[in-house]
């Protein structure tokens, strides 16, 4: 397996690059504008991007999925209920891919938003989005969050049904504004956060509502014309020039 993440130290966003070197193609996750990173990593490596996933429509940061798009050809992949105004491939929960030797199954985690998705890979590393992370779980309070018993659900009828050793890989970690007690540490497993997380050892979901929603972090700037301009819906900030 070809695994890379990219650590964004101004934004504290993760994004990944996955790939099989057998069949020379590789997947991107959750990419940031400016994917000259992920371009540069797939052409030494001598990989070709064939897969753009985002697990969800993000709020904090601009997403590089449709340049990335543009400038491989490479289908962007979006759970089937995400709303938005340009093409994708949808997927839904359950779906399984291949990529050369590597295995992907995509796991349905709304909560955080609708639309959330984790992917697993191999059985043995999943990408969490904003759905788990190193020491949180993702918010439930801007505009287009899900539920919080969706958010309940997926974390401990799915993501902590997974093996302990399984190695968890968020959208984000220590200094983002996705969640309030995020470790600084960009990776950990499932066995770590199921005993180490305050948000998983809630005693029920009552408690586990009030966790999450208490005392929040700020909210990202401008994070409903971040929301527009990843939907790609008509969006009037200085914020379109850098997106396009």
């Amino acid at each position: 397996m070809i695994f890379r993440q990219f650590l964004n130290e101004d934004s504290s966003c993760s994004s990944y690059l996955i790939g099989c070197q057998s069949i020379e193609e590789c997947a991107v996750v959750d990419p940031l504008l400016g994917t000259d990173a992920y371009l540069k990593v797939a052409n030494k490596l001598g990989l070709k991007i064939t897969y753009v996933f985002d697990t969800h429509i993000h709020a904090d940061h601009l997403s590089g999925a449709r340049v990335l798009s543009e400038e491989t050809g490479a289908p962007i992949f979006l759970h089937e209920s995400a709303k938005v105004n340009f093409s994708f491939q949808p997927v839904k929960d359950d779906d399984r891919f291949r990529l050369g030797n590597r295995r992907l199954k995509i796991i349905h985690t709304p909560g955080h938003t609708p639309e959330s998705i984790s992917l697993l890979f191999d059985g043995r590393l999943v990408l969490t989005g904003d759905c788990l992370f190193v020491g949180d779980v993702g918010r439930l309070d801007l505009i287009g969050a899900g539920k919080a018993e969706e958010l309940y659900a997926s974390l401990h009828e799915k993501l902590l049904k997974l093996d302990d050793l399984v190695e968890v890989y968020p959208a984000h970690y220590g200094g983002s504004l996705c969640g309030k007690g995020l470790e600084q540490k960009p990776s950990s497993t499932i066995g770590y956060e199921r005993s180490h997380n305050s948000a998983l050892n809630t005693r029920s979901l009552e408690e586990f509502i009030e966790f999450v929603r208490r005392n929040p972090p700020r909210a990202p700037r401008d994070y409903e014309t971040i929301k527009k301009i990843n939907s790609g819906q008509p969006a009037k900030s200085e914020l379109v020039a850098e997106s396009s």
